[in-house]
């Protein structure tokens, strides 16, 4: 937030407007991994892990393409969600361009929940910490910081603001690809009591 209020006026605006489609457009990521939770938890308490492997993938899958078609309508009818919280251009052009950067970020960010819900479910809670902690604090922060840093020029002095949705989809495409290999490394499997 404080690399956003850094920019002025309106990024401010842009950023405000861009975090309150994003809160919707997170929703079903945040559902599916609540319910693959719960599903890991009941199918390893009847000892069902095969279950649990299988519905992993067929949940994450269902949840991607989920957030594809959301993606999908956000780029078709972005310009109209904007819309609906400014009857400024600029700020309603600037806003959708944010959209479509983070838009690719919506789909890895269902296998960051889903496969984290599955590990939760499994009683193993301190790797999908560990990991948002990682992605968000070591990673996110200092990313946004550094890339706004290296885009600044006469024209912009802050450094380009469209950086601090670059640093945010760069994390989430590390917190995807990191959750997926300590997902196949197994060790939720151990933690899980069968």
């Amino acid at each position: 937030r404080a690399v956003a209020n850094s920019f002025g006026p309106m990024c401010i605006a842009t950023n405000v407007i861009v975090m309150r489609i994003d809160g919707f457009v997170m929703m079903p990521a945040f559902s599916f991994g609540g319910a693959m939770t719960t599903f890991a938890g009941q199918n390893i308490g009847a000892g069902r892990l095969d279950r649990v492997e299988t519905g992993a993938k067929k949940g994450t899958l269902v949840a991607m393409a989920t957030s594809a078609v959301i993606t999908l309508l956000i780029i078709v009818f972005g310009k109209y969600l904007m819309a609906l919280f400014t009857n400024t251009d600029e700020l309603i052009e600037q806003s959708y361009h944010m959209m479509l950067i983070m838009g690719i970020g919506y789909i890895a960010m269902e296998i960051t929940q889903c496969l984290q819900g599955i590990m939760r479910g499994a009683g193993d809670t301190m790797a999908p910490m560990w990991m948002s902690m990682i992605t968000t604090v070591a990673i996110r922060v200092p990313l946004a910081y550094l890339m706004t840093w290296m885009t600044r020029s006469p024209e912009h002095p802050q450094g380009q603001f469209y950086m601090m949705f670059v640093s945010m989809l760069i994390a989430w495409l590390i917190g995807s690809a990191m959750t997926l290999i300590v997902y196949k490394a197994g060790r939720w499997k151990r933690k899980a009591i069968v």
